[in-house]
């Protein structure tokens, strides 16, 4: 049997077959805008307006700072501010008061700017509290600032030297920095996102099962009688055939991983590799029972979806479903998944592989000797 000849054989269908490529290419595409701006859901998505009505110059001031917090400031009339706010065309709006600047100078707290958001916003809690930040900072510059003019060093010059040096200050990192420590219990994990190279997988196990209509054949007992007849075996002529289609998959998986950004990529790029060759084993599974290319495209369908939703690729697994990824320990995601997240997977990945890859050439092979026997 000539493997070398196999290989190429499947390589010229696979590139012919446009479909299933199509699949391969839309997925990179896809996953590619995804990193780039589905990842890219920042504050500055939301959309506040500021109504600026101090009469003196410390409310601009405050506007100034708040254009370098991470949402979209801009100021506008009050008319406008609630007509947008109303429509849903801005999350929210600050109104500064008319005598905001009169009152910081003498140190009145009250009442200094009102706070208007949107009950669905869902970080409006945060976003008050730089509103609150900010404030404090101009506070703090007016404090100095007459601190040093009684102390008879303020001219204009200096004032401007001053301000630029706060404005610096200001940019380099929060206010009030507070330092926490959890003692005598696990730290909470970070929020792990990279949905571009986790919907890559989902839509890899996908195009691997239903561009796996050849594989459907390796429940014929004729094929078995031929392969062995010429003196090869089912799991190396598996592995001859499934490589091209492998290697599209790294292929394309390679910019989505770029794009990511993700920080550990060689870890990422070997357990996809793990996760892609687990994944054609568990297609060769899939497509051996199903038999039949209607009976494959359902099939594909429903093992994707819930192969990926248990192993927290599609979405994050909630605390109450904690079980799932206990119990999703036998599906190639998972330990992708773990990869993603910065936990262990090699071990895993390996023994995952190698039980779906049995797994397939039993399945097929046992079919092939039940349908003989029919």
């Amino acid at each position: 049997m000539n493997n070398l000849a196999i290989m190429k054989g499947r390589t010229r269908a696979l590139l012919t077959d446009f479909r299933s490529l199509a699949i391969i290419i839309i997925a990179v595409i896809v996953c590619i805008y995804i990193s780039l701006y589905g990842e890219g859901e920042t504050a500055k998505q939301i959309r506040i307006k500021v109504v600026n009505e101090d009469a003196g110059t410390l409310g601009a001031h405050l506007v100034e700072l708040l254009n370098e917090e991470n949402y979209e400031f801009s100021v506008v009339s009050r008319e406008n501010a609630v007509r947008e706010v109303a429509v849903n065309k801005a999350q929210g709006m600050i109104e500064i008061a008319p005598d905001f600047t009169e009152k910081i100078r003498k140190g009145d707290y009250q009442s200094l700017v009102k706070v208007t958001v949107m009950a669905d916003s869902y970080d409006m809690t945060f976003f008050t509290e730089i509103v609150i930040n900010d404030i404090v900072k101009v506070f703090t510059e007016v404090l100095i600032e007459g601190k040093l003019e009684d102390a008879g060093v303020m001219d204009e010059a200096y004032r401007e030297k001053f301000r630029s040096l706060a404005t610096g200050i200001w940019n380099g990192e929060s206010l009030l920095d507070i330092e926490t420590f959890a003692m005598e219990e696990d730290a909470e994990a970070e929020e792990v996102n990279f949905y571009g190279i986790r919907w890559y997988a989902v839509l890899t196990m996908f195009y691997l099962i239903i561009s796996g209509t050849w594989m459907c054949d390796y429940a014929s007992t004729g094929l078995l009688k031929r392969v062995v007849g010429s003196g090869g075996r089912i799991s190396s002529l598996f592995v001859v055939q499934m490589l091209p289609e492998l290697t599209v998959t790294v292929l394309g998986f390679v910019p989505v991983l770029i794009v990511s950004k993700h920080p550990d990529p060689g870890k990422v790029l070997l357990s996809f590799v793990l996760y892609a060759c687990s994944t054609a084993a568990l297609a060769l599974v899939t497509c051996s029972l199903s038999g039949k290319f209607a009976n494959l495209i359902l099939s594909a369908t429903v093992i994707t979806m819930a192969a990926s939703l248990f192993s927290g690729l599609i979405c994050d697994i909630p605390d109450w479903a904690a079980i799932w990824d206990k119990v999703s320990g036998f599906l190639p995601g998972h330990w992708y998944f773990n990869t993603v997240c910065g936990k262990p997977f090699l071990l895993g990945a390996l023994i995952v592989l190698v039980f779906w890859f049995a797994a397939g050439i039993f399945t097929s092979w046992s079919l092939g000797i039940k349908r003989g026997n029919e």
